[in-house]
């Protein structure tokens, strides 16, 4: 259906904006028509593409090294939800689907969280579609638990968990006996990084500490998810811009108040793309794909039209207030969905496990 939807667009890239606003799909494109090459990436940036100009030569990759090893420098990232197309006498650029602030719903908790569990949900059945088997990276918190309990009434699931020695996370164990769902553990020692860094550096291209840690995890998780013969990896990215996961956001209400809040939380959805999305996507690209039920455009849309008060709260450091009842009202335990969780790259002990090597 995709690859239709884009030869009609290829036909006609004024339809762009009518046909690919639509179509709900993670997916980077680069081709030939007539003398034109055309060019584009979803909504949300889940896949990664670039590009760069050098004289009147134009080049396009999924990844950086790419372009560079054939002399490119100057390298940009196209801009989610666009497409573009190029010829020797003419150019045309067109934004498909923009994320932007939305005026605020007069909505209750009650309706956002129906509306939020079915919006979802569609999202997951549409990800699950032509698949037999799922992994789901999991952490045994409430965005990764929410996202199995949905997808396992829709297909066979299996969680994967990623953690070092000392590490071990006792809640992922009872997460997943609440859940009644197969886990698979995997512990990652000082070997498996000295053997694994080099390749995560070359294929994230990144050597942050914290895209490092992330992104050895997302590949261990990955090829345990081929290795058991799983379609794909399913991963709970974006709930915490969405709905306010982060303490940084119940800090920037109390300290500056909701305008600020707001601002950094649509900020971050917008800057997922860079800070996340592509490094998850080439740290998996060897084993699997990776699909993100949560990045969906129409919960990102609806999420950033729901009042921060349906989110966050200043009292007791409350955050994903509505993404709770959700997970409530779909029947997860309420001690998986009322309790807090570490970031992974902490929880794991992956980020630990790095700084550790590095040193030495």
């Amino acid at each position: 259906d995709l690859s239709k939807k884009l030869k009609e667009v290829f036909e006609d890239i004024e339809k762009a904006p009518k046909i690919l606003s639509k179509i709900d799909a993670d997916f980077a494109f680069a081709g030939i028509e007539d003398d034109s090459l055309i060019y584009g990436r979803d909504s949300l940036g889940i896949k990664p593409l670039y590009f760069s100009r050098e004289s009147r030569i134009l080049g396009i990759a999924s990844e950086i090294k790419a372009l560079k090893s054939i002399g490119f420098k100057n390298i940009e990232r196209i801009h989610p939800g666009s497409i573009h197309k190029v010829s020797m006498k003419s150019e045309e650029s067109l934004i498909f689907n923009k994320i932007e602030a939305e005026s605020k719903l007069s909505v209750s908790m009650d309706e956002a969280s129906d509306n939020v569990l079915e919006l979802l949900s569609e999202s997951i059945r549409r990800r699950v579609k032509g698949l037999d088997r799922i992994a789901i990276g999991f952490s045994g918190g409430l965005d990764s638990s929410l996202l199995a309990l949905i997808t396992s009434k829709q297909a066979k699931v299996t969680l994967l968990s990623v953690y070092t020695k000392g590490s071990k996370d006792e809640d992922v164990i009872n997460s997943a006996k609440s859940l009644g769902l197969e886990l698979e553990e995997l512990q990652i020692d000082v070997k498996q990084v000295k053997n694994k860094i080099g390749l995560i550096q070359n294929l994230i291209e990144s050597d942050r500490v914290m895209d490092l840690s992330i992104g050895l995890g997302m590949n261990f998780s990955a090829e345990r998810c081929s290795q058991i013969g799983c379609d794909a990896l399913f991963l709970g990215q974006l709930a915490d811009e969405l709905f306010g996961g982060y303490a940084k956001y119940v800090r920037a209400l109390r300290e500056i108040g909701e305008k600020f809040a707001e601002d950094i939380m649509l900020k971050d959805i917008l800057d997922a793309h860079k800070n996340n999305f592509e490094r998850d996507e080439k740290a998996s690209s060897p084993y699997t794909e990776i699909r993100l039920p949560y990045a969906n455009i129409d919960l990102v849309k609806y999420a950033l039209s729901l009042p921060l008060s349906l989110k966050i709260s200043k009292l007791n450091d409350q955050r994903k207030l509505v993404l709770r009842e959700v997970a409530i009202k779909a029947g997860l335990p309420k001690d998986i969905a009322l309790k807090k969780k570490k970031a992974f790259q902490y929880s794991s002990g992956l980020q630990k496990l790095i700084v550790s090597f590095a040193k030495g």
